[in-house]
């Protein structure tokens, strides 16, 4: 299920476009509503662009985009590397992991934005125990104290009961980080989605501080599996 890189994704994502236009909309309509704090984006797991807003990214002077894939690169600079040279925006794009090195980056690029494009929701597959992996969140995210720093990512994800028939995407939907009727707020959620049990928890529920105001997303995966993304923005 952890198909976020190599051809067989992209060729999935490709192929993709025409049912995931409402979740690329609801990104960009949330992204563009965020202050651009600094000229410099540091962009961690960008894969190819698939999801990410061309009129965002042109906001900045420089873009750098880290991915683990090899194939990432050269296709995010095939996808947005005209437009954004048009607009005179400076774009690098790198292989490597970038969340094990993210204390270095940090520090190379001490006024850069910092972006998660749809990768914390993944690090539940690289460690063998759930507990592991929220060792690790907690790591990034106290490393990232101080730093203006957002994320979408996957909250959770599942089978949905209209599996196979036109299940409209329900339009996004705000909350808030902690509050008190969360949960309430999430079977709501769950509900517009269709969910059908079992949901998988990519353990990200505690990612975002207290009091950060949030954004929940709907990414029809395919037609009977759907993933629940929730995009925020920390401010120091």
């Amino acid at each position: 299920m952890n198909l976020t890189g190599g051809l067989h994704w992209h060729w999935r994502a490709w192929r993709a476009q025409a049912r995931w236009v409402q979740t690329r909309s609801d990104i960009e309509t949330w992204l563009l509503a965020q202050p651009v704090p600094t000229e410099h984006l540091l962009l961690i797991g960008a894969s190819a662009g698939w999801m990410m807003s061309a009129p965002w990214l042109a906001r900045f002077k420089s873009v750098q985009t880290w991915d683990i894939d090899p194939l990432a690169a050269p296709l995010f600079a095939w996808r947005h590397g005209g437009a954004l040279k048009a607009q005179g925006v400076h774009l690098e794009c790198h292989t490597g992991d970038a969340l094990t090195s993210l204390p270095s980056l940090l520090r190379e690029q001490p006024q850069a934005t910092v972006f998660f494009d749809n990768v914390l929701g993944q690090v539940r597959f690289q460690t063998p125990r759930t507990d592991q992996a929220e060792n690790r969140l907690r790591s990034i995210t106290q490393v990232l104290r101080g730093r203006h720093w957002g994320s979408v990512h996957d909250r959770m994800s599942g089978p949905v009961q209209s599996a196979g028939t036109a299940h409209d995407v329900p339009g996004a939907r705000k909350t808030e980080q902690g509050s008190k009727n969360e949960g309430q707020a999430t079977q709501e959620w769950l509900g517009l989605l269709g969910a059908q049990s079992p949901w998988l928890d990519h353990l990200t529920d505690s990612v975002f501080p207290a009091g950060t105001p949030l954004t929940n997303i709907a990414w029809p995966m395919n037609a009977s599996y759907w993933h629940w993304l929730q995009a925020g923005w920390v401010r120091p």
